[in-house]
């Protein structure tokens, strides 16, 4: 007798592909959630490593790095305070070869790169595809940064006062007026700790609480002006002109994930706003994130929380304020 193998039939084999096809589909969601829960904690650690970074420098010159000089154009040497800390965050080859009594952003700082185009690796998050150097190998090179200085409730206007400066009732009352950009050597004119001036900030200063207080959040960078071409509103390292860097800091009067200035953007509050222009800083300069719901921050104390895009925005620019004496709750 002979014995005929059985092998599948169409409808059994259909059944399995269907399986597999739905198996696929559960796992791929799994995948992609395990890889951004990767690339989030990538991020948190950045922020940790700022805030290591920052208080080793206040520990060793008893201040918060200095925000910003050149910022109207005159002072030297036009860069941010990111480039101040660079000896505390394992970047002191970088940090030894600038000369702070110039203008040192198109120099070579290392053998074939200038300084604009270095990007120390905790500068960006995974979670952002956007590139991150510009125009390599060119004195037209920009690496561009996923966190930035915090502002408090600073003014953030564009260089004309058109419709697009919906959160102008969000800055903080200060004293001295509220400067743009915080461009000032008087500190009762800053709302948080960073500026775009040459004002100086102590653990002092910071009368709310270290705990309370914004130090560095997220930003990013496809959603900053590109003037003429040039990207630099993207970078880490520059303080002159209109074209501040949003490295060097942004405002927490803008909500967060505000992306009406975002390349690309599918979530705009304001078409007439996009893209971002001299005119859409309002909008352009606050704090983003590609993680879902929020973005991440480094407190004055040095710990890093994860604060939602729903948060109250009156706590938030509470949050932002160095000094304003109201009690924040929770966040």
């Amino acid at each position: 007798m002979k014995r005929h193998s059985r092998g599948f039939t169409l409808v059994e084999l259909l059944v399995v592909i269907a399986i597999i096809g739905v198996l696929v589909g559960l796992l791929l969601p799994a995948v992609q959630a395990a890889r951004e829960a990767a690339r989030r904690m990538q991020c948190s650690n950045n922020l940790k490593q700022y805030g290591l970074g920052i208080h080793n420098y206040h520990s060793t010159y008893n201040t918060f790095p200095l925000g910003a000089t050149g910022a109207n154009g005159s002072i030297l040497p036009r860069l941010t305070w990111q480039t101040r800390i660079l000896a505390f965050m394992e970047q002191g080859n970088v940090y030894d070869k600038i000369d702070f009594s110039n203008d040192q952003r198109r120099l070579q700082v290392i053998p074939g790169k200038i300084l604009w185009e270095i990007s120390p690796p905790y500068t960006r998050c995974p979670s952002d595809g956007y590139p991150t150097v510009l125009n390599p190998g060119t004195t037209a090179a920009r690496a561009h940064c996923n966190y930035g200085g915090s502002l408090g409730s600073q003014k953030v206007d564009g260089i004309t006062l058109t419709r697009c400066h919906p959160f102008t009732i969000f800055e903080q009352q200060l004293p001295g007026g509220n400067a743009r950009f915080g461009q000032t050597s008087n500190k009762s004119q800053v709302s948080g700790i960073f500026s775009f001036g040459n004002s100086v900030m102590k653990i002092g200063d910071v009368t709310d609480g270290t705990s309370n207080t914004l130090l560095v959040g997220e930003v990013l960078p496809g959603c900053q002006w590109v003037n003429a071409g040039d990207t630099q509103a993207g970078t880490w390292i520059n303080s002159w002109g209109n074209l501040f860097s949003i490295g060097g800091g942004v405002s927490t009067i803008t909500p967060i994930n505000e992306m009406t200035t975002c390349q690309g953007s599918r979530k705009i509050r304001d078409p007439a706003c996009n893209p971002a222009t001299g005119d859409t800083m309002q909008y352009a300069y606050g704090f983003k994130s590609m993680h879902t719901g929020g973005a991440q921050f480094t407190l004055a104390d040095g710990s890093v929380r994860f604060i939602s895009e729903t948060v109250d925005h009156l706590m938030y620019q509470w949050l932002g304020a160095r000094a304003d004496g109201q009690v924040v709750g929770d966040f």
